[in-house]
Formats: structure tokens, sequence, C-alpha cells
């Protein structure tokens, strides 16, 4: 027994281990086709690849030297943690001059001197640091910039880099969810992705700047698009036609370029301010400005919202120190934590904690499952012909069919057959009383309908003409129970994976 249950707890230590994942691997051989995708910018006469001591290296000697620089845009599935992982070839006397990496806000860099041992490269015999470098970092954005380049003040002739074995590994997110923080399926499975602007690409369509329905430049740092804007400039747009939703996540990447001098940034949602981030001198390169360093700022804030739409507005101030320093936006997602279906608001993602139904839905035993009933009419007559019929007849007009059995029935319907009209004929006999009961869709406070009549007079029967509209649900199974006193209808639904019978009609017969 001990051991049993010793086995079973490596199992679930097993199961609850992270297993990272491959999704990206390159130059790791001497394929060309390797990069495809990397943009590499003042590489020395136009080199890409070179060989050190029978190595193919991506760069490297009379290729990467002063001014090189090369990035990638990665597009990532739904994740929440990578790493990457790749092997650096420092080239030739560097003189305390340093590299510097950039994957969004994780920066790295080193310096390097002049190190005694050497390889052969090419037809040279070089001077050579070969340096894994492994890091691994939050992450839940769909794309990831990676920037690489030098401080080198020679030619890639005298000073080189170059790196080879890049990968990039990712702890997936749970089956199911499109967006997480973590490895629990419960706390991801609600987010929806409703938003994804500005990834690869740049579509201003709706975003104002500063209030005059002028639409923002789109410029390029290394070779990323992103959106410019100025000190003490406001970009803002009202985004419309929101899923039903009780929780918004919101994400966006600041791009700092050149020097500020500790301005704020400022997100607001629905005028209300969710964000304050400083805009400082610091940063780790000058990479696409004029004089100062540059910094990539990744935002990600969370708050409770309903609303079927929100006003985005992101803004800064302006210190009057500041000269030639600009900001930009990318990488902009919005997030929705739904509500269950059927809900059109709900405190929570349960099916329990819906607080208003959408048309067609009705609470239900705490649970708003979709209800077929659309409207009634009932007619009260004189049938000189009761005598000849049973106490309960049902009609299903559309599909012309008459129940005039008693017990119990089950019918499918399609919802190709969009209405069907329940025609239920009741006698109504002297000192008897007809009570009815239906559940209707039209109401969220009062969503059942009770009508009775005392059978006297000359009406000696009631006719109910009970019409359910079919659209929003693919496949309805009825089931009709009927006898002499009753007759009862009861829709099957099913709510989360679960199914239960709701009763929406009721006629009964009793003694007055």
């Amino acid at each position: 027994m001990k051991v049993y249950l010793f086995i079973l707890v490596l199992i679930y230590i097993a199961m609850a281990q992270e297993q990272w994942e491959t999704i990206y691997t390159s130059f790791n051989g001497n394929n060309p086709n390797d990069a495809e995708g990397w943009i590499v910018s003042n590489n020395y006469q136009g080199n890409l690849f070179t060989k050190c001591n029978g190595v193919t290296l991506f760069g490297g000697y009379y290729a990467f030297g002063k001014d090189a620089i090369v990035s990638k845009l990665f597009k990532l599935p739904p994740h929440y943690q990578l790493k990457i992982t790749f092997q650096f070839w420092k080239i030739d006397s560097w003189d305390n001059e340093s590299v510097y990496l950039i994957a969004e806000d994780y920066k790295w860099s080193q310096d390097y001197i002049y190190y005694k041992e050497a390889y052969q490269c090419e037809l040279q015999i070089i001077e050579m640091v070969i340096q894994w470098i492994a890091f691994v970092i939050n992450h839940n954005s769909e794309s990831l910039t990676f920037i690489m380049t030098t401080n080198l003040n020679e030619q890639a002739n005298l000073e080189s880099w170059g790196i080879r074995d890049f990968s990039i590994q990712i702890l997936r997110c749970p089956q199911g969810c499109l967006y997480c923080q973590d490895n629990d399926y419960n706390n991801c499975y609600y987010w929806i992705g409703f938003l994804s602007l500005w990834h690869e690409s740049i579509e201003v369509d709706g975003w104002i700047k500063n209030n005059n329905n002028m639409q923002p430049t789109i410029d390029k740092c290394v070779s990323f698009d992103i959106i410019k804007l100025a000190p003490n400039d406001k970009l803002e747009k009202i985004i419309e036609n929101l899923n039903a939703h009780y929780k918004m996540q919101v994400q966006l990447q600041i791009w700092k370029i050149d020097s500020w001098h500790n301005e704020m940034f400022i997100l607001e949602i629905d005028d209300q301010i969710y964000n304050q981030t400083i805009l400082e001198s610091t940063g780790i390169y000058n990479i696409c400005g004029s004089n100062g360093l540059e910094n990539i700022i990744n935002i990600a804030i969370t708050l409770p919202h309903s609303l079927s739409k929100c006003k985005i507005t992101m803004r800064t101030n302006h210190n009057s120190i500041t000269t030639n320093a600009y900001w930009g936006i990318r990488a902009f997602n919005i997030y929705l934590a739904k509500c269950f279906k059927g809900c059109d608001q709900c405190l929570g993602p349960l099916k329990t904690e819906c607080t208003v139904c959408s048309s067609g839905w009705v609470f239900y035993n705490n649970l708003s499952p979709p209800m077929l009933f659309s409207q009634i009419q009932i007619t009260q007559i004189k049938d000189l012909k009761s005598d000849e019929r049973i106490s309960m007849e049902i009609n299903l007009l559309e599909v012309d069919q008459k129940i005039i059995s008693q017990g119990n029935i089950t019918l499918l319907v399609n919802n190709n057959q969009q209405i069907l009209t329940i025609q239920v004929y009741a006698k109504c006999i002297q000192n008897k009383i007809i009570k009815s009961q239906f559940l209707s869709n039209k109401l969220q406070d009062l969503y059942q309908y009770q009508f009775q009549q005392n059978c006297q007079g000359n009406f000696n029967s009631i006719i109910y003409n009970v019409k359910y509209q079919l659209r929003i649900i693919s496949e309805q199974q009825l089931i009709i129970n009927t006898s002499d006193t009753y007759c009862l209808i009861y829709q099957i639904v099913e709510v989360d994976d679960e199914k239960f019978s709701v009763k929406i009609l009721e006629i009964l017969l009793e003694d007055v």
C-alpha cells in the first residue's frame, strides 16, 4: 500500500511539472534559410554567415562589426513564460566594449576586453570568447521583439561578433486558454481575445491624436513599426461592441526613445487612471534615436469592467528641458473575461454567476438557459364536437403532427424549423377549473405567465396556441406528458455539459 501511494505521489509530481516546449530553433548548422525573418543592418560587405573553427556563425568575422544590429519579430502561441538560449561569439580585440541584447523589457549587456585564446576564423587566427547565454522571462504577449547589437568602434575585419544555436522555448498555456499567467486552467479558461493591434503592422483607424481628429504618425525603430508620439501627446479611441464580460485585461508596449526627464506615461480607461509609468533618462543603448538611450516597457493591467464599450486614453506630460525625445506604442491587446453563454451581465465566469440574461434566455434555478417560449394565444370556444375528443389533444402545426394518445412522448426538433407552434386543446368540464403556467423568455424579472379559467357557461373548451422560436438552439428535445387532467411539456436544457429538464408549459384540470 505504501509503495502504491508513493507511485501515485511521483505521478502527481511528474504531471505537475512544467514542460518547456521548443517552438523555434536556428543557426545550429549551415542552412542559409536560418536567417529567414531576421533583419540585419550595417553588416560588413553584406555578409550574413562566416565560419570560425569549422563552425558556421550567424555573423562573425568579416560580417557583424561596428553598428551591426540584428532583430526579429517572433509570433508566439498562448504562453506565460519563455526561455531564450544561444551561443554568443565575441571575436577579436574588443577594448572594453559591450554587447547589448533587448528582448522587450528584458535587457542584457556585457563588457569584453582582450582575451588570449585563439581560433581559426576564415584564414586568420583570431582571439575569441565563446559564451552560452540563457534567460527566462515572464511573458504572455502574442509576439516578441528581439534586438542585438554592440558598441564596437571598428569594422568587422578588426572587431566582430556572431551567434549560433539560437532557440526559444515556452511554457504553454493550459489547453483551451487563449491567455494565461500561469499553468492553472481555472485561472484562464474564461479569457477571450477581443482586440489585437500593432504587432506586425500599424493600422490607426479610429485612433485620434490630441482631440483634433489627426491620425498619429507611423515610424520605425530598428525593424519594428511603432506609433510615434511626442511629449504631451495623447492617443485615444472609444472601442465598442465588447462581448459580455466582467473583467478586462489591457496590454501594450511603450518604446521610450531618446532622453526623457522623468515625465509620466499615463494609461486611462473610461477616464480613470490605471497605470502611471515614469519615463526616465536611463536605458540600455541608443538603437534608433538621436542622442539618448532607448527602453522598452511592457504594461499589463487588469480591471473590473462590464460595459459594452470602453474609452482608451494614452498620454504623456512634458518637461521643458526634454528635447528631441518621443515615445512609441505597439503590441496592443484587449482580453475579456467572458460571461457564461446566455448572460449579458455577470459577476464571474460560472454558470451560476449570471445577473442579466441574454434575449431568449431566462433565469431558472440560478442558471440562465435558453428558453423556447415566444408567445401564447388563449381562446375559449364552444366546441360542438367536444364529446368526440379526448381531454387533452395536441397539434404540432408546422410539422403537421397530431398527438391524440396519452402518456410520455419525446420530440426532437431541429432549428431549420425556425418556429414550432404547439396547439393544446383542453376540455373545460363543468365544476372544474383549468390552471395553466408558461415560462417566458421575454421578461427578466417575471418569466412565468399564469392563466386560470372556471369551466361554466357556454364555453366548454380552451385552445392554447404556444409559439416557440428555435433559432438559438441547434437541436431541441421536448418531452410531452398528457392525461385526462393535465398536459405537461418539458424542455431538455444543456448548460455546461449538464442536462436537465425544465417545465415550460403546464395545464391542469382540477376540481373547483
